[in-house]
């Protein structure tokens, strides 16, 4: 009888004393919520999870969604072309920013840079949410959640109590809205014929009231998370209101600046604490 070895143990699910360093990457969720007395997901729970979690996300990218199958329709794209760009490009403020300067005659090179600097955030956002995938996680896994990850949802995702996110919580927290919003768009193209003009120009706002209610909840009681949003608030009212900023600073890198300062001073004043291997 050939004797087990260390590895033949960590590969079988197996996990050692308190040394987090001889734990199975694998099983870092599970130990984790046992010693907090939950049960482990199972793969349709997770997601089932993540889709309850995120279904008011979905619901409030519908008005917004119809505004841009609106501007789509007004700016002469073909339904193929609304479809294409909701369901690939899949970010709002770069689609109405695209579309916009498409009819106003903007160069090509001209409207992807400007959508790439509006877009930089996400950098820092995946940045920040990829240290809570699963360790076992693959590489287009992770490539996939973040490219499906909005600014809804990483606020929702970053809010969660768990140590690590599961691929499923994620696909069925962003799935449902990726749906939404491509079927809004779809439904705002061809709603240009029967839709009021004042429901059509009320669409635009719907995405700011749909951000303010996810973030009440996640600062109320949250001493942190109270400041942060004050500073970001703050900072960019000054960004914005003061010209020889805002006349110089694409909106882009403005939300960039905004939000990388109000989190610079939110790790400064509370700072925290690094968990140990014998944690």
């Amino acid at each position: 009888m050939s004797r087990t070895n260390f590895q033949e143990l960590l590969d079988a699910g197996a996990h050692f004393g308190h040394l987090a360093r001889k734990w199975n990457p694998k099983m870092a969720p599970y130990i984790f919520m046992e010693k907090n007395g939950e049960k482990p997901p199972s793969v349709a729970r997770g997601f089932l999870n993540g889709v309850r979690t995120g279904a008011p996300i979905a619901l409030g990218y519908i008005p917004s969604a119809v505004a841009f199958g609106i501007l789509a329709k007004t700016a002469s794209l073909t339904i193929w072309e609304c479809l294409f760009m909701s369901a690939v490009v899949f970010a709002g403020a770069s689609q109405f920013v695209a579309v916009n300067l498409c009819m106003v005659g903007a160069a090509m090179p001209e409207i992807v840079l400007t959508t790439w600097v509006l877009n930089l955030r996400h950098v820092m956002m995946s940045s920040a949410l990829a240290k809570r995938f699963l360790p076992s996680a693959t590489m287009a896994q992770k490539a996939w959640m973040c490219f499906e990850m909005t600014d809804e949802s990483f606020s929702v995702a970053a809010m969660q109590k768990e140590e690590y996110l599961s691929h499923e919580f994620e696909m069925g927290l962003n799935l449902p809205g990726h749906f939404t919003w491509t079927f809004g768009s779809i439904l705002g193209w061809f709603g240009t014929a029967f839709l009021p003009d004042t429901v059509q120009n009320s669409m635009g706002i719907a995405i700011y009231a749909l951000f303010i209610g996810l973030l009440i909840p996640a600062v109320k009681g949250n001493k942190a998370g109270l400041i942060v949003t004050a500073a970001a608030m703050a900072l960019s009212a000054y960004v914005k209101w003061v010209p020889c900023i805002s006349a110089n600073i694409n909106k882009g890198l403005a939300i960039m600046l905004t939000a990388g300062l109000a989190a610079l001073l939110g790790a400064v004043i509370f700072p925290l604490r690094r968990r140990t291997t014998d944690d």
